[in-house]
């Protein structure tokens, strides 16, 4: 049996030792030289581990974290002014128009209090018909001065201010518009104090243009409000006749008209008037809503997931801001987020 020998290249010693990590044979001098070569090998790994060390020690990391904390914070106090900006704007406008309210009203009344005291002939009738109406306006005169006629509400990174009012577009599931929308498009209509009543919901009913006509079908004057899926931006249009299932333009004489609320521009709640009043609306089972020829809004069935919704605007309506087809959503193509339908109620 032969003997073994050293595995160092050009040794012919036979071997004395066996390395313990790399089962490797050495003599006894080429083993020496073997450690030495491993341990140099653990010097650059000391060598790291060493300035590792001491940057976790001499280093704190504390001040990036804090520094983006500051900027977290900054952020969010900007945040905060713009809410209170907004709400504030918001609150004042609502305040306004309930004390234009209210003041027309007792303005009103006290007119025809005077006229019959210079008249010197007032019925019993017309006196307790006057006192009834005081009585109705005091008690509103008292809620004005009242602390719970303004009430906010505070809440994580929001500020909900409410308002003692009417709300002009009821129904309990109607969601998109704020009362200073509601008095907007009341104001677009030409009446401050209508009233509408929700007759559709793209969310509750479904999206479909069958759904659509099963509600909105020969129910009269209606007011459509469309929230975008991109960006949430409020628009639509008013018609004085009835939408129908069956195909065809219908003619409405009685100044309809498209509207944005919201949108990308920054414009401001602006109403587009009639040009083409042949072409007003467009009526067609498998459309949602549509005005005008072209058409200046077109909603597709099924528009919260289909893309084929369009806005081909100005052809029947007039572009007062001159944005076009960009002025509703930014886009011409867009996807429904909400859609609600508003009937006319007849006072």
């Amino acid at each position: 049996m032969s003997a073994l020998i050293c595995e160092t290249k050009g040794c012919n010693r036979d071997f004395e030792t066996v390395c313990a990590h790399c089962h490797a044979s050495f003599c006894s001098k080429h083993y020496v030289t073997h450690i030495k070569v491993a341990n140099n090998d653990l010097v650059p790994l000391a060598d790291e581990l060493n300035s590792m060390i001491n940057k976790i020690q001499y280093t704190n990391p504390m001040h990036q974290a804090l520094h983006q904390l500051e900027k977290s914070r900054e952020t969010s106090h900007r945040n905060i002014d713009t809410i209170y900006d907004e709400k504030k704007r918001q609150l004042q406008f609502e305040v306004d128009i309930k004390k234009e309210m209210q003041l027309n009203k007792l303005l009103g009344l006290n007119q025809k209090v005077s006229k019959l005291i210079s008249d010197g002939n007032a019925s019993f009738k017309q006196i307790e018909n006057l006192k009834r109406d005081f009585q109705e306006v005091q008690k509103q005169y008292k809620k004005f001065g009242k602390a719970n006629f303004i009430r906010s509400n505070f809440e994580p990174n929001q500020l909900k201010t409410i308002v003692s009012n009417k709300e002009y577009f009821t129904g309990d599931d109607g969601t998109l518009l704020s009362y200073e929308h509601q008095v907007k498009l009341n104001e677009f209509y030409g009446k401050k104090t209508q009233k509408w009543e929700l007759i559709y919901k793209g969310t509750r009913d479904s999206f479909t243009s069958g759904a659509f006509h099963r509600h909105c079908d020969h129910r009269g004057p209606t007011m459509t409000i469309i929230q975008s899926k991109s960006g949430g931006y409020l628009f639509g249009g008013y018609t004085s006749v009835s939408w129908r299932s069956s195909q065809g333009y219908v003619e409405d004489s009685y100044e309809p008209f498209l509207f944005t609320l919201t949108n990308p521009h920054g414009i401001p709640p602006t109403k587009y008037p009639v040009i083409e009043e042949r072409y007003a609306i467009y009526n067609k089972k498998e459309c949602g809503p549509t005005f005008g020829c072209g058409h200046d809004l077109y909603v597709c069935d099924d528009s919260k997931i289909s893309t084929g919704s369009y806005i081909y605007f100005p052809w029947s309506y007039n572009d007062r801001t001159n944005r076009g087809s960009e002025t509703f959503t930014g886009t011409k193509y867009f996807q429904t987020n909400d859609i609600e339908v508003y009937r006319l109620i007849e006072n």
